[in-house]
């Protein structure tokens, strides 16, 4: 009998490049920028606009994986058949997320999507903790309970629950929590979230009394601003990836939430959505939650742990 001896490999930390920060900046603006976007889109119906932006992103993701010849998701769903399902599952979630954003864009309660995104990271904190029973730093149990007593004040001070900022929450998180678990690629989820989901997309144009269920639609000049959302959703995300590289997971955790920042700002001063003293109240206990939540974050950074 052989013994082998097994040696732990150290995890080499990423090192903060300015190339790196200025390519995921890139990214969050673009992100943070969407609400400029989509209200050009305000004409159409936010589902025949989620319809465009899976078909339009589908065709982008699948130039880029034939320029790449990226095939290995074939060979992991393949071999893990079950993988197929759940990122079926995985894309109606994300499109939910993208319909609520902007339904939520052109219904002007821009406001309402940046809380959020702001409240997302608090969210999936909570469901590590009950899906893979992660235990909690005290910091984190501090921080998900601003962001519950900020709910409790919007209900009793504005008298509503704030849905579509949980549902923007909730879904992302969700999302993201599966694509920790997923063996493929954000890329190749990308591709196969939308290929799977195109059909239907196709089938809601076809039976749906909207300007896209006109053939000649498409081959209009009017079609080209609907194109845009594939390489608008697409670039961000290869941008995203590419920092993921350069930049440090901790310095990248922190920059995350310049983007539900900059649509704040868009809601606040280019929109004019109103925001009095009981919103203020909302996002203040939010925002000392998230900056308990980045405290411990950096505490608590893979760097400081490496021995």
């Amino acid at each position: 009998m052989t013994t082998r001896t097994v040696t732990k490999k150290r995890t080499t930390p990423i090192v903060t490049s300015k190339q790196g920060v200025l390519t995921a900046l890139t990214a969050f603006i673009i992100w943070g920028g969407f609400p400029l976007y989509f209200k050009k889109l305000a004409a159409y119906n936010a589902t025949e606009i989620i319809g465009h932006r899976i078909v339009w992103t589908f065709v982008c993701v699948t130039i880029f994986m034939l320029v790449n010849r990226r095939w290995q998701w074939f060979s992991i769903l393949k071999s893990q058949p079950k993988w197929l399902g759940v990122t079926f599952i995985a894309g109606l979630i994300i499109a939910t997320n993208w319909l609520t954003y902007v339904w939520a864009v052109n219904h002007d309660r821009i406001l309402e999507a940046s809380l959020g995104y702001f409240i997302g990271p608090l969210v999936g904190v909570a469901l590590s903790m009950l899906l893979f029973r992660e235990r909690l730093r005290p910091l984190q149990w501090i921080a998900i309970g601003f962001a519950l007593l900020s709910v409790a004040i919007q209900i009793v001070m504005i008298g509503s629950l704030p849905w579509l900022s949980l549902i923007l929450a909730f879904s992302f998180s969700i999302y993201g929590t599966i694509q920790r678990q997923t063996p493929l690629t954000a890329i190749d989820a990308m591709f196969v979230e939308t290929a799977l989901l195109v059909p239907f997309c196709i089938g809601w144009f076809w039976q749906a009394d909207v300007a896209s269920s006109h053939l000649q639609f498409w081959f209009s000049s009017n079609i080209w601003l609907l194109m845009l959302a594939g390489p608008v959703t697409l670039i961000p995300l290869l941008l995203f990836n590419k920092s993921t590289k350069q930049v440090a997971y901790s310095v990248l955790s922190f920059m995350n939430y310049l983007t539900p920042t900059f649509i704040f700002f868009l809601a606040i001063f280019y929109y004019h959505e109103p925001f009095d003293m009981h919103r203020l109240a909302v996002f203040g206990l939010i925002w000392l939650g998230l900056l308990l939540f980045s405290i411990d974050l950096w505490r608590n950074r893979p760097s400081k742990r490496l021995s």
